[in-house]
């Protein structure tokens, strides 16, 4: 494989264990770097132009998926929290911001969920971003491009990083991942950090669709074996 190390091992240092990005403002990615609580989404961003947005949070035991469902009469923030990440939801909790109030469900009202595989499949390969009112998010397509096409990758301790670099500003990353595995747990990270409509630049509110450290989860286990086999066969 044809390496270009663009990436600094303090740059991976950071990323492989917590992806802790230098952003001096507050946004709405610094929440989900952390296990998200009923409390702290309240704090989760309401989007300008009412795009939706999906978020896989997976971090040590606790698996979340996180739904920004801003097209329907009510605006509405839900979280799917699967607490032994056994593929088992056991919280539905539901943030109106407009009211400021809070709901425990027996299932999610919104009808962008699909089901908790379901849903996690389409996070991580991109297809929810692509069939809802959404951002365009680099996804596992775009990932497994990068994989193949055997550049800008760079090995660090028990993982990989990839990075996508625009094309009329070199050293400017507008996305970028991370995967890897330590003592039978995975680590799955996917960050836009901007991508470009024309000639206008767009930055998601929150910049991760993925993110996920140490995780046991089925859906994010699979998919790091999937793209470790992928970097090993290009070897």
């Amino acid at each position: 494989m044809k390496n270009k190390l663009f990436l600094s091992a303090a740059f991976f240092f950071c990323m492989s264990l917590s992806v802790v990005f230098s952003e001096s403002a507050f946004r709405g990615g610094d929440l989900v770097m952390e296990p998200l609580s009923a409390k702290t989404m309240e704090y989760l961003p309401v989007t300008r132009d009412f795009r939706n947005y999906f978020i896989l949070q997976s971090i040590d035991d606790v698996t979340n998926i996180i739904i920004g469902d801003f097209v329907g009469a009510d605006i509405l923030i839900t979280v799917i929290s699967d607490l032994e990440s056994d593929g088992k939801a056991d919280k539905f909790y539901e943030w109106y911001p407009q009211v400021k109030k809070k709901k425990i469900q027996t299932k999610p009202t919104t009808p962008l969920y699909e089901g908790d595989e379901k849903t996690k499949e389409k996070i991580i390969s991109g297809e929810i971003f692509r069939t809802n009112y959404s951002y365009k998010m680099s996804s596992l397509d775009s990932l497994k491009y990068m994989l193949k096409k055997g550049t800008d990758i760079v090995k660090y301790e028990h993982g990989y990083a990839v990075r996508i670099f625009d094309p009329e500003k070199p050293t400017e990353r507008m996305s970028e991942f991370f995967f890897g595995r330590k003592n039978g747990r995975y680590d799955l990270q996917f960050k836009t950090n901007y991508y470009k409509l024309y000639n206008t630049v767009i930055k998601p509110p929150i910049p991760f669709s993925v993110y996920c450290v140490n995780s046991k989860d089925k859906a994010v286990k699979d998919t790091v074996e999937e793209l470790i086999k992928i970097v090993e066969a290009a070897d």
